[in-house]
């Protein structure tokens, strides 16, 4: 193992990184790269940080990534299974990626948003609070999406203000997704919409 980590309840820890384990729940297998910051304070105005993070197996938090801790919106900042959060992403309070999430670097993500399983979120895309990302959806570099665009299960979003091109269907394929799946996917973003 490289000199600079140790291991702590069964992850991975660089020497440099910043963890406040006070308010972390977390599975095994995680590793957690130089400088990555995890629980400080919410970046809302006016609103305390309340609540805890939790953060599943087998992800990895590369240089610089940040996440924050929750606010009384929903008192949990979580992180599913195998989610790979690339240079300088961060994560906002309140926000929940479920499995298979890729954050490329310098991914920004605002507070209160939901990730669905398996999306990939391009070079600097920027997303809105209160977004929700379809599952096996793919940003792509540069993308901002913004408070009213509706990021669908299975597409790929593009430009500023982003939208739909073409149907994901390489990133379909590759997690063995038929047309049936897709629309129980879609049936559950649509509840989700309907929750925010």
């Amino acid at each position: 193992m490289n000199k600079y980590y140790k291991i702590i309840k069964g992850n991975k820890i660089h020497d440099t990184a910043i963890i406040n384990w006070d308010k972390l729940h977390i599975g095994k297998g995680n590793i957690f790269g130089p400088y990555v910051v995890v629980g400080t304070e919410a970046q809302w105005p006016g609103h305390k940080s309340s609540g805890n993070i939790e953060i599943g197996n087998n992800n990895i938090f590369r240089e610089f990534t940040t996440i924050h801790l929750p606010t009384k919106k929903k008192n949990l900042t979580k992180i599913g299974n195998n989610c790979y959060l690339m240079t300088m992403s961060h994560l906002g309070h309140d926000c929940i990626l479920e499995n298979n999430v890729v954050l490329s670097n310098n991914v920004n993500v605002a507070g209160n948003t939901y990730i669905m399983q398996s999306s990939i979120l391009g070079l600097n895309s920027i997303i809105h609070q209160d977004q929700i990302i379809g599952s096996y959806s793919m940003i792509g570099m540069g993308t901002v999406i913004g408070k009213n665009t509706l990021v669908k299960p299975g597409y790929i979003y593009t430009g500023n203000p982003a939208r739909g091109i073409i149907k994901n269907k390489i990133g379909l394929k590759r997690n063995k997704i038929n047309e049936d799946k897709l629309k129980k996917e879609t049936l559950r973003f649509n509840k989700l919409i309907k929750k925010k």
